[in-house]
C-alpha cells in the first residue's frame, strides 16, 4: 500500500512540476541563467520531498512547485518590461574575442580559460582568425559572428569600398535566404 502511496504521489508531482515548467515558458528552459538554474533545483528538491515524505501533505509539495514557478515567471516578466532588471538577474554578454584577438581581460573577468574559449569555438567550427566578434552570452554560449567572407587573414584593410558597383558577394549556403525550415 506504501508503495501505491509513493507512486500516486511521484506521479501526481511529476504532473505538476511539468505544468510549471511550461508555464514558465521556453525561455527559461532554452536560455538557463542563474535565477532560472536555481529555480529549477529548488523545484527539483521540493518535488523531491514532496515524493519521499509521505507523512509531509503532498498538498505543501504543491504548493511549494507552484509558487517557485510563479516566482520565476513574475521574474520574466520583470525582466521583459525592464530591461535593467534583466541586466542584474541575467547577467550580460562579454565580448571575448575581436578580429580574431582573444581579449584575455575579458576571459579573466568572465573567469573563463583560453582552452575552455577554443574548445566552444571549435564546437562551433569558427576559426578564430575568421571571427570578427565573439561573445559569451549570459547563458554560458559563445555567440560567433565571422568576418565577412572577402576579408582574409592576409588582408588588412576592413574597408569594403573597393568592391566594384557596391555589389554584395554571392551568399554562402549557410547564409541563403529561405522558409527557415
Amino acid at each position: 500500500m506504501e508503495a501505491l502511496m509513493l507512486v500516486a504521489r511521484t506521479a501526481i508531482l511529476w504532473l505538476t512540476a511539468l505544468v510549471v515548467f511550461r508555464i514558465m515558458g521556453k525561455r527559461t528552459l532554452g536560455k538557463m541563467g542563474p535565477f532560472d538554474f536555481a529555480v529549477v533545483i529548488m523545484i527539483g528538491e521540493a518535488v523531491a520531498i514532496g515524493m519521499e515524505d509521505t507523512r509531509e501533505p503532498i498538498i505543501h509539495a504543491i504548493a511549494i512547485t507552484a509558487a517557485l514557478g510563479f516566482l520565476q515567471w513574475l521574474l520574466t516578466w520583470l525582466n521583459y518590461r525592464f530591461r535593467w532588471l534583466e541586466k542584474i538577474t541575467q547577467g550580460q554578454a562579454a565580448t571575448v574575442v575581436v578580429n580574431g584577438v582573444i581579449k584575455t581581460k575579458a576571459l579573466r573577468k568572465e573567469r573563463m580559460s583560453k582552452a575552455d574559449l577554443l574548445m566552444e569555438l571549435r564546437q562551433s567550427q569558427a576559426k578564430l582568425k575568421d571571427i570578427k566578434e565573439a561573445r559569451l552570452e549570459a547563458s554560458g554560449k559563445v555567440s560567433v559572428v565571422n568576418k565577412p567572407s572577402g576579408s582574409s587573414s592576409s588582408s588588412s584593410s576592413s574597408s569594403s569600398s573597393s568592391k566594384k558597383g557596391g555589389q554584395k558577394p554571392p551568399k554562402s549556403p549557410g547564409e541563403q535566404g529561405g522558409s527557415g525550415s
